[in-house]
């Protein structure tokens, strides 16, 4: 029985020791580029290159995330910036970008390719193509269920790599544009500024639905799943992965230890109990108002989000029971140490902090005071944030050095060099010293001999059995002795590193050339509509020649498509942009109707869709929406290659104008105006707020600004999307549109009523026409064509 991997984060070179110290088995990192944490103390070239050595030496695997959206200008840097890693024994690299996994594949074949979860797969689909690719692991959806990551395991084979500790995302990784939006820092190139965890409230009508006091509606609590490991691992989920690169190592250290101890205990076949004070370490390390466990067994909940806090809550340790002036009274839940750090909450996010000037047992009644205190009421909850105690162990644990496990054999003859035999799992080596002399006075002894070999110092070995044979009697000196360990320890860890290495490669990468575009002066104008009510305005538009309908839609009233197609309207169909079991099920129901002659185009928004499209030997056009990312021309290539012919390509929303042009896309479609989605989340806000009752509604969420969200609740799929409340409008940026010569320029209708439908499409034609007009809302954004992603 293969055992089950756990991977813990390595945010820098202490984070790494610690990882490696407490039994991880492997670590992800990032280098200095192309990394989905730029924030993260990441490694540079050196320290990455030691940090492969130094996990090699313990028999740790070293996987490197790789996992941004590259633009077209760095596509050229990649190998190069692999190569040395790769030659020095890189075990995989961590990949979202699909021009990414075409290079790597085609100039480092033996290298493992894994696939980030900022990659979408959500199905036997997605899985399938990462398998074609070339991938060996896929690190799926963090909301999928256990039943899901079973179903994907069995139908591909692949390694599974679930999260299993740590930070949850509220949107599915790799859709969020929330970040990217509003100031630039793009998630899907390692800049998330994490807008989820800032206070938001949520209306319907005018009317507040979140209660006082919860109104950090977008926060998860951190994952937890040390209850549910035998699940998970009988489920087939081969790598636990911890959450934390920018975590601090001793969290790193800590929650490693603790997942380690359970593996073994599971793995071991005794009784699986998880010991209540491992657990309360597990929270006093950093927790969110509590743990969650997931979507691994539930779709989603209100008990899964922090919505009081969205940071370090603590453990509870006692209520006021009295305050008198400066001085507040309470009974302690808990051991209390001198210099931890106690917190009361008050209103408006305020807080009082305090630090405790002696130890106190659990149950002790203690007695604070202090200048503001004063603020503080009978029956407020009292939690502490910091654990000296804890903290200090943690600390201790990290000064000891890692020492890997090897067995040892001395062998000495009067008169021949003193061999040294040293072995460290599969890897055994042979070192000759000093020649031993006839002993002159007193000889050798094996515990002499024994005593000194085994001072290993600061070496990264410890003797776990070290055997001698003297054979007569014979003398070396202690010094001798010294530098034949020494020699063996230098020529072990050499031939350890050396079983990793590979040899120079010469890179085999083609890469895409760039086409001149010819401008395109007339691009028919499209429409797509998340509702159906406005279709009979949208048939009145003359200038309209394509109409996209949501799969949604049209399986609720088939009818509208022959009502375009008898308008003179072609028709696009829309499937979901994120597929799970019941958009599987919905797609093989609608499966005639996409397929027949109504139907001119499919527009697909995940690579689910896409290979689901192959697999079902689909001969409609197909066109790959703006959320099916492809920000350089190995991409685009990778996507038709594995599609089997050409897809229409969707212009990306977070390159500019000049990285657009890089792209040199054919037949392309443009998203003219529209309010983009920012975020598409498996929660439901209004279940969250008031309850679920099946009905789909628009909600604003406005945050701390008073800037606002349009929410909608889609019970269809059961899944929220959130809204830019500023749509996009590009009619100022037509004379730079005709030289991206897209062929379909799209107006997308979300929330518009009909009066503000018709007044977008006027501007619209203006715009196009080069006259003057008057946009109907007082706030727009260019999005990204003019400034760009970090």
């Amino acid at each position: 029985m293969k055992s089950t991997e756990v991977l813990a984060p390595a945010g820098s070179a202490e984070s790494l020791k610690a990882a490696v110290k407490n039994g991880a088995d492997a670590v992800y990192l990032g280098g200095s580029l192309y990394g989905a944490r730029a924030y993260a103390n990441n490694f540079d070239k050196e320290e990455l290159l030691w940090a492969i050595d130094y996990a090699h030496l313990f028999g740790r695997r070293v996987y490197l995330a790789v996992n941004t959206l590259m633009k077209q200008n760095e596509v050229p840097g990649l190998a190069g910036f692999l190569e040395p890693y790769y030659e020095r024994g890189l075990d995989a690299v961590i990949v979202q970008d699909l021009g990414a996994v075409s290079i790597i594949r085609s100039c480092f074949p033996d290298m493992e390719i894994h696939a980030s979860t900022q990659m979408t797969v959500t199905g036997i689909h997605g899985a399938r193509l990462v398998k074609e690719l070339g991938g060996s692991r896929v690190v799926p959806a963090r909301e999928l269920s256990l039943k899901e990551i079973q179903k994907i395991k069995q139908d591909t084979g692949l390694d599974m790599e679930c999260f299993v500790h740590g930070a949850l995302c509220y949107c599915y990784s790799g859709q969020c544009l929330m970040s990217s939006m509003l100031g630039g820092r793009s998630g899907n190139r390692g800049r998330c500024a994490g807008t989820c965890r800032l206070p938001f409230d949520l209306y319907e009508n005018g009317t507040k639905l979140n209660r006082k006091g919860q109104n950090f509606l977008l926060s998860p609590k951190d994952l937890c799943t040390i209850r549910e490991l035998p699940e998970l691992i009988e489920h087939g989920v081969d790598s636990l992965k911890i959450e934390g690169r920018m975590k601090q190592p001793e969290y790193v250290g800590a929650v490693t230890r603790i997942y380690r101890k359970y593996v073994d205990l599971y793995e071991s076949g005794r009784p699986y109990r998880v010991a209540e004070e491992d657990e309360k370490e597990l929270l006093e390390l950093f927790n969110r108002g509590g743990f969650t466990s997931g979507y691994y067994k539930k779709h989603n909940g209100r008990d899964m989000m922090s919505l009081h806090r969205p940071n370090h809550q603590g453990i509870f340790v006692g209520k006021i029971q009295s305050v008198q002036g400066k001085h507040v009274v309470f009974q302690t839940a808990e051991n209390l140490g001198k210099g931890d750090v106690l917190e009361i909450s008050l209103e408006h996010g305020r807080k009082v902090e305090l630090t405790c000037p002696q130890r106190w047992k659990k149950g002790d009644k203690v007695d604070l005071n202090g200048q503001k205190l004063k603020y503080l009421k009978p029956g407020m909850s009292i939690f502490r944030t910091k654990n000296q105690a804890l903290r200090d162990k943690s600390a201790e644990n990290l000064k000891q050095k890692s020492k890997e496990n090897i067995k040892g054999k001395i062998i000495i003859f009067p008169g021949k060099c003193a061999r040294l035999v040293l072995t460290s799992g599969e890897v055994t080596v042979e070192v000759l010293g000093a020649l031993a002399e006839p002993a002159q006075k007193r000889p050798l002894s094996r515990e002499d001999i024994i005593k000194q070999i085994s001072k290993t110092g600061e070496s990264n070995f410890t003797f776990e059995e070290l055997q001698a044979e003297v054979h007569g009697e014979s003398f070396l000196p202690v010094a001798a002795l010294k530098q034949l360990r020494r020699d063996g320890f230098e020529k072990l860890t050499e031939e350890i590193l050396k079983k990793s290495r590979r040899n120079q490669v010469e890179c085999q990468a083609i890469y895409v050339p760039e086409e001149e575009i010819p401008v395109q002066n007339s691009p028919v104008l499209s429409v797509s509509l998340e509702d159906r009510k406005l279709l009979p305005e949208v048939l009145t538009w003359d200038r309209v020649k394509k109409i996209y309908l949501s799969l949604y839609e049209v399986s609720e009233a088939p009818e509208i498509l022959s009502q375009c197609q008898k308008a003179g309207r072609q028709v696009t169909i829309m499937l979901p942009q994120i597929v799970r079991e019941p958009e599987l099920k919905l797609l093989e129901q609608c499966w005639n109707l996409l397929s027949g002659p109504d139907v001119n185009e499919i527009c697909v928004r995940s690579l689910e869709e896409l290979i689901w499209l192959r697999d079902k030997g689909c001969t409609k056009n197909v066109l790959a929406d703006y959320t099916v990312y492809c920000y350089n021309r190995e991409a685009y290539q990778t996507l038709n290659e594995a599609y089997g012919k050409k897809i229409r390509p969707t212009f990306p929303v977070e390159l500019n104008f000049e990285e657009l042009m890089t792209l040199s896309l054919r037949d392309a479609d443009f998203l003219f105006y529209g309010h983009l989605p920012l975020m598409v989340s498996a929660q439901c806000q209004r279940k969250n707020s008031i309850g679920c009752d099946r009905q789909s509604f628009w909600m604003t969420l406005k945050d701390r600004y008073g800037k606002d969200f349009y929410v909608k609740n889609q019970c269809k799929g059961c899944f929220n999307e959130i809204y830019n409340g500023e749509p996009l409008w590009l009619g100022t940026e037509t004379s730079a549109l005709k030289r991206l010569a897209p062929k379909n320029l799209r107006l997308h209708f979300t929330k518009e009523n009909r009066e503000e439908a018709r007044l977008v499409y006027r501007a619209a034609l203006r715009a196009l026409d080069g006259r003057s007009f008057e946009f109907p809302f007082p706030q727009f954004t260019k999005g990204h064509f003019k400034r760009g992603i970090l």
